[in-house]
């Protein structure tokens, strides 16, 4: 199973999908357990890996079919960052893994703990040492709320996003088509979000209309340049997002 996780999807695992097809949580020999938990995201492995590190991931907000208790099917794979994952559906409710310390179920809530791991106990198994898979928080939610519409009207304002090397801006042009006011603005995109409105992030110009990178004038940066960047979201719609304090940083 670890070696999937560097290439695409095999048939077999496509094929499984598609069909639906449902699996023994514990079929004798190995079985499927809870990692850890950030928000309403479950991480699992399985208890016969070599490693510890959790290679299948649960939304609650996806778990649309009910599901025996002891079965799972596979939903999606997802690349978060430079990992894979398998998005399963399982029949296992939230209250039946049960964290040692306090981790919230509300999607909008972005007190995540991410500095102490937590401890994950399922039903009638030992304590399972959890694995800690984000390292940046906000943007993995600023990611999931840009795919799922529902939750944008639930968005909090003023989240500070770091995009990261796992999600750098890639240059595309300089924008002078506000010529009324006489703005300039260089566009970006997020490479780690799907093509839409919500991929795309407009740096303004310093006061003589150049562009500034780690403090410095960045001249004529060219289509496909990269660098990573810290903005903060004041609000999304459904059309576009609305960026503030947008600084920029050379990889």
């Amino acid at each position: 199973m670890e070696a999937w996780k560097e290439r695409k999807p095999s048939s077999l695992i496509r094929k499984q999908i598609q069909s639906n097809q449902s699996f023994p949580i514990d079929d004798g020999n190995c079985h499927l357990e809870p990692a850890s938990r950030i928000s309403s995201v479950t991480y699992f492995r399985f208890s016969c890996q070599r490693d510890s590190e959790p290679m299948l991931i649960q939304f609650q907000s996806h778990q649309k079919k009910k599901l025996d208790s002891d079965k799972f099917r596979l939903r999606a794979v997802h690349r978060i960052g430079k990992k894979q994952y398998l998005e399963i559906e399982t029949g296992i409710g939230m209250a039946e893994t049960k964290p040692v310390s306090k981790v919230s179920t509300d999607d909008t809530d972005l007190d995540y703990p991410i500095k102490k791991p937590t401890t994950v106990v399922p039903e009638g198994r030992s304590v399972v040492k959890t694995y800690k898979p984000i390292q940046n928080p906000n943007l993995f939610y600023f990611k999931s709320i840009t795919e799922n519409p529902r939750r944008r009207k639930e968005v909090p304002g003023n989240i500070e996003v770091f995009f990261d090397s796992s999600c750098p801006l890639e240059f595309i042009e300089k924008d002078e088509s506000f010529y009324w006011d006489q703005t300039v603005s260089f566009v970006f995109r997020i490479t780690c979000i799907r093509d839409s409105a919500y991929s795309l992030i407009r740096v303004p110009s310093s006061s003589s209309g150049e562009l500034v990178a780690s403090n410095t004038i960045w001249k004529n940066p060219k289509p496909g340049d990269r660098v990573l960047g810290n903005a903060v979201l004041k609000k999304i719609t459904e059309t576009q997002t609305f960026w503030e304090k947008i600084v920029i940083y050379y990889e």
